[in-house]
C-alpha cells in the first residue's frame, strides 16, 4: 500500500481478491435517517467512511478522487465535526457527479511519506490498476458493498477485517454527531482480537529480587549458580558471597535506597557484586570500563553513587569522595561466619524498591537513566513462558551489565536455580564463542541480532547444544533464523523485542521449524504481565492492521527517567482516553497483524539500534556540531541489518576551518561511548538536499568514508 509493507497473515497476499459486507436493517434504517436529517446522500456517507477508514489503517488523511479532469479532495480534519465531514464529501460528490462513475483516489501524506491508490463507484474493481477499491451504489435498492485489493496488498483475511471495519466506520457516521476522532472504525470482533492479544496476565510476588533468589539457595544450595573459567560456585556459596560483598558497602556508607556503581568485566565478581548490592538495599548501575570520562561524569552526576565496585582502570577515573569497594576474588574465604548485612530496608512493597539504573542515550547526547523496579525484572524472569527457564540449564553470561540484556541473563538464570556461564573475552568472535557454547553445554542463550547473524553464518554448529536461543535487539535475519533451524531441528528460535523502559522484553516471537518461518519476522506478541496498544498521533486506539505507535503498559515499566520528571512525563502517563493504564510511548510503529502478533515497522524518530545499543541520531549529529571547527552535522545509519548497520556523519565545516576525520573522530570518542560514535565520514560545503527540501541521506551515504 503505497511505500508501506503489510505482512501477510491468514492466507497468501499475492492473490489478492474482494470481500463484502451487508449492512442490516437497523444499520440501513439509522444511515438513511441520518443523510436524511442532514440532506446528504448515503453514497456520501460510504465515501466518507472508506476514506476515514484508509486514514485509520494509514495515518493518510487526504483522498483525491479524480472524476474526469476534475480531482475533489475529501481531507480528514479529527476535530471537525461528522456533520460538516458528510455535507462537505456530499457536496464533491454532486459537483464531480462522483456516485455514479468510477473514481480513482490518490491519498497522499507529507507525513507518512505514503500513498494508497484508491477506487470508489458503483463500477470500482481490478480494472482500475488501484490498490483498494470499493464497489458500492448506495443510491439504488443494493446495499451490497464488496472491497477489493490488487495481489500484495492484503492476505484474504486482512481484506475481511478491513471490510469489517469499513462497516463499523459507517455506523459511526450514521449514529456520531461529533468530532471525527470519534469513529474509530474499530469492528467488534477486532476489538475483541485487541483485548485476546493481552490477555497474557501473571500474578507476581510482593517480594524483592534477593528475596526470591533465596528462596532458590534454599531449595537448591549445593546446586552450580555461575561458572567462570574453572572456578564455580554453588548457590549457597554465592549467597555468601554477596552477603560479604552487602557488608563491605554497608560499613562503606552504602544505605537502602542509595545507587551503587559496578563497573566489574563478566565474572564471577560481578554477580557477586549486583547481587551485593540488592542485598544492601541499593540499586546498581552498570558501566562499561572503556566509557569516556565526559559520558562517566555525567552518569556520576545524575545517579550520585554511594560507592563504587570497579576495576582498577575505572576506578581511577572516579571522582575524589565516592568510596571504590573491594570486590569479590577466589581469594575470599567461604569458611567464614556468614554475614547478615544491616539493611534499614524501606517500609514499602519490595517490588517497588529500584532494582537498577540503565543508562541510554539521550536527545541532547547526555546519558538518560531508567529507573527499573525490582518488580519489573521479576516479571521478566520468573517463569517466563517464552523461555522456560529451569534447574538443569546454562545460561550464557554474555551482555555488558550496562545492557539491559543482562537482566536476562542474570536474573533469568539465578531467579530459577540454573546455572550462570561467564564468557569472560570482551570482544566475542564467532568462532570462539562458538566453542565456548560447546565446551560449556550452555542451553540458553541471548545473542543480539548481530552477532546471532555472524553465529550462523560462520559457526552454525555451535549452537547444537542449545535448546533455546533469543536473539534481538535489531531486526532478526529471518533467513538465518531459517538456516540455524533447518540444520538443528530440536532448536527453538525467539526474537525478543522491547525497550529499556519496559525492561528488556515487550513482546516475544517464537519459531521452531524453517517452514513455519514468516518474513520478515513478526516481534510477535506481548509477554505475561505486558498489554500492547497500537496508537495514533492523538493518543487513540487504532485497528488491528492499521499503522501506529506502540505504547506498553503492565509491571514491566520503569518508574520514569532519574531526576527527569519533563521527559518522565512525556513518555510516560495516562496517555489514551480508550485506555486507562499507564503507558509508555516506545516510538516504534507497528501494526497488528490478523493473528494477533506484532509487526516492526521502523521509528517514529531518528532513533536508531545498533548491536543492541539505542542512539538518537540527532544527538550525536548535536555533539559533533558542537566541536570547534564545525558549523553543522548530521548523523544517519546505513545498512539494512544489524550485521550491516554502521553510523554516518556528514560535516559542514566552520567558515575557515578545515577539520579532519580523523580529529573529529578522536574529539568524539573523549566524549561519547564506543558505539555511539559514527565510522563512516564525510566533509563538504554543504548537506545536500532532494527535490523537496529535504536532507539527502543516499548522497551523504555515498560521499562517506572510514575514518581511518
Amino acid at each position: 500500500m503505497g511505500g508501506m509493507e503489510f505482512p501477510s497473515d491468514g492466507g497468501p497476499a499475492s492473490v489478492g481478491g474482494e470481500a463484502g459486507v451487508v449492512p442490516d436493517v437497523l444499520l440501513r434504517k439509522d444511515v438513511k435517517a441520518r443523510c436524511a436529517r442532514l440532506g446528504v446522500g448515503a453514497d456520501a456517507l460510504l465515501l466518507a467512511a472508506y476514506a476515514l477508514t484508509l486514514y485509520r489503517w494509514t495515518g493518510v488523511a487526504g483522498v483525491a478522487v479524480r472524476c474526469g479532469t476534475a480531482v475533489p479532495t475529501v481531507t480528514l480534519v479529527e476535530d471537525q465535526n461528522t456533520d460538516d465531514l458528510l455535507r462537505v464529501v456530499h457536496g464533491l460528490l454532486a459537483s464531480a457527479a462522483a456516485a455514479r462513475s468510477v473514481a480513482r483516489s490518490v491519498a497522499t501524506s507529507e507525513a507518512t511519506e505514503a500513498d494508497v491508490q484508491a477506487a470508489f463507484g458503483p463500477g470500482a474493481g481490478a480494472a482500475d490498476g488501484c490498490d483498494v477499491w470499493v464497489r458500492a451504489d448506495w443510491g439504488r435498492s443494493d446495499w451490497q458493498v464488496d472491497v477489493g485489493c490488487r495481489p500484495g496488498v492484503w492476505a484474504p483475511t486482512e481484506l475481511a477485517a478491513f471490510a469489517a471495519d469499513l462497516l463499523a466506520a459507517v455506523k459511526g457516521l450514521a449514529t456520531v454527531s461529533g468530532p471525527v476522532e470519534d469513529i474509530r472504525c474499530v469492528s467488534a470482533e477486532r476489538l475483541a482480537l485487541i483485548h485476546r492479544v493481552n490477555q497474557g496476565s501473571k500474578t507476581l510476588p510482593s517480594a524483592s529480587i534477593e528475596e526470591l533468589f533465596w528462596q532458590v539457595v534454599r531449595r537448591r544450595p549445593d546446586a552450580h549458580a555461575v561458572r567462570e573459567g574453572g572456578t564455580v560456585l554453588t548457590y549457597a556459596e554465592l549467597s555468601h558471597a554477596a552477603a560479604v560483598q552487602a557488608q563491605a558497602l554497608y560499613k562503606a556508607g552504602v544505605r537502602a535506597g542509595d545507587t551503587v556503581l559496578i563497573g566489574v568485566p563478566r565474572s564471577i565478581a560481578e554477580v557477586v557484586a549486583v547481587l551485593g548490592t540488592l542485598m544492601a538495599g541499593a540499586a546498581y548501575v552498570g558501566v562499561e570500563s572503556a566509557v569516556p570520562d565526559a559520558y562517566l561524569g555525567e552518569i556520576v552526576r545524575k545517579c550520585a553513587p554511594a560507592a563504587v565496585l570497579c576495576a582498577d582502570e575505572l576506578a581511577v577515573r572516579m571522582p575524589t569522595g565516592i568510596p571504590v569497594v573491594e570486590v569479590w576474588s577466589a581469594q575470599w574465604s567461604q569458611e567464614s561466619k556468614h554475614p547478615e548485612p544491616e539493611v534499614d530496608y524501606p517500609q514499602t512493597d519490595p517490588a517497588d524498591r529500584l532494582a537498577y539504573v540503565a543508562f541510554t542515550s539521550g536527545s541532547t547526547g547526555a546519558p538518560k537513566g531508567v529507573c527499573v523496579p525490582h518488580l519489573g525484572v521479576i516479571r521478566l524472569a520468573l517463569g517466563a513462558d517464552y523461555l522456560g527457564l529451569e534447574p538443569g540449564d546454562r545460561m550464557l553470561r554474555l551482555s555488558p551489565l550496562a545492557f539491559d540484556a543482562s537482566t536476562l541473563e542474570l536474573w533469568g538464570a539465578l531467579l530459577n536455580g540454573a546455572t550462570l556461564e561467564v564468557y569472560t573475552d570482551p570482544l566475542p568472535s564467532p568462532s570462539e564463542l562458538g566453542e565456548f557454547l560447546v565446551e560449556r553445554g550452555v542451553t540458553v542463550a541471548w545473542l543480539t541480532a548481530g552477532l546471532f547473524r555472524m553465529v550462523a553464518q560462520f559457526a552454525p554448529d555451535s549452537v547444537r547444544g542449545l535448546r533455546h536461543l533469543v536473539t534481538g535487539g535489531d531486526v532478526v535475519s529471518p533467513e538465518h533464523v531459517a538456516k540455524v533451524l533447518a540444520r538443528h531441528p530440536d532448536l527453538v528460535v525467539t526474537n525478543g523485542y522491547g525497550p529499556t523502559e519496559n525492561t528488556t522484553f515487550t513482546t516475544t516471537h517464537t519459531v521452531t521449524a524453517a517452514d513455519d518461518l514468516d518474513r520478515p519476522l513478526p516481534i510477535g506478541t506481548p509477554v505475561a504481565g505486558t498489554a500492547v496498544f497500537v496508537l495514533d498521533r492523538r493518543g487513540r486506539l487504532l485497528p488491528p492492521g492499521a499503522v501506529g505507535e506502540l505504547y506498553t503498559s503492565g509491571a514491566g515499566l520503569a518508574t520514569g527517567y532519574l531526576g527527569d520528571e519533563a521527559e518522565t512525563r512525556r513518555r510516560f502517563g495516562r496517555f489514551c482516553p480508550d485506555v486507562p493504564d499507564r503507558l509508555y510511548r516506545t516510538g516504534d510503529l507497528v501494526r497488528l497483524d490478523g493473528a494477533g502478533r506484532l509487526a516492526f515497522l521502523g521509528r517514529a524518530d531518528d532513533q536508531v539500534k545498533l548491536r543492541g545499543y539505542r542512539i538518537e541520531l540527532s544527538a550525536v549529529a548535536g555533539v559533533i556540531a558542537g566541536l570547534p571547527g564545525v558549523k553543522d552535522a548530521v548523523v544517519t545509519a546505513v545498512g539494512a541489518d544489524s550485521a550491516s548497520k554502521r553510523l554516518v556523519a556528514s560535516v559542514v565545516p566552520a567558515d575557515g576551518a578545515e577539520p579532519g576525520i580523523k580529529e573529529l573522530r578522536s574529539a568524539l570518542e573523549r566524549r561519547l561511548p564506543s558505539y555511539m560514535v559514527p565510522t563512516l565520514w564525510a566533509i563538504m560545503d554543504r548537506l545536500p538536499l532532494t527535490r523537496n527540501g529535504k536532507v539527502d541521506h543516499q548522497a551523504l551515504a555515498e560521499a562517506a568514508r572510514p575514518a581511518g
